[in-house]
């Protein structure tokens, strides 16, 4: 799952399959084929696969910390950061295959969606606690202020992969913040 994680980083879930897969790793086709029902099944497991990696290492480390503002700028901080260390050989391989699928209808796109989704939930959740403990006052609504922070991470992913800018995590942490009301 690795490799076809990294590759789809690199060249997008659609060049992924079987034989390309089973040629970056000295197997077989057949050896590989065994392991997937298809072409649909192995992009399935591969947003699994990317889902589970980012859940590990952007929520993972923020769980224990003070639901609202201090979560939430743990995650957005992690976010960024993972984002410009290109965790994959192409970057963010979530934020690569949702831009490759966000106009295709399947259920390749409902995956990515739905992975999206839950963290959206999670960003706005602890949005939520933030603007109800007093901790916050956006001046955006909490649905653009979500939809703005989440655009950041994208941002790092292209000025890190596509310019080779240095440390654009810094500058989007920095922006959060700005769009957070807390500068």
């Amino acid at each position: 799952m690795r490799e076809a994680a990294e590759g789809a980083s690199e060249i997008g879930l659609e060049g992924i399959s079987i034989g390309s897969l089973a040629s970056e790793l000295g197997m077989s086709k057949a050896g590989v084929a065994g392991h997937f029902k298809g072409k649909e099944a192995l992009q399935l497991e591969v947003v699994e696969y990317g889902a589970r990696d980012f859940t590990e290492k952007v929520w993972e480390p923020n769980a224990d910390l003070k639901p609202g503002l201090e979560r939430l700028l743990g995650c957005l901080d992690t976010w960024y950061a993972y984002s410009a260390s290109s965790p994959f050989r192409g970057g963010c391989l979530m934020t690569a295959i949702s831009t490759e699928f966000d106009g295709r209808p399947g259920p390749v796109r409902e995956a990515i969606a739905k992975s999206w989704g839950g963290w959206t939930r999670v960003l706005r959740t602890e949005l939520d606690r933030a603007i109800e403990a007093g901790e916050l006052s956006p001046p955006l609504a909490p649905a653009d202020t979500v939809t703005a922070i989440e655009s950041l991470a994208t941002g790092v992913n292209q000025q890190t992969q596509l310019y080779g800018r240095e440390r654009p995590d810094q500058t989007a942490s920095a922006a959060a913040r700005v769009l957070l009301g807390l500068v």
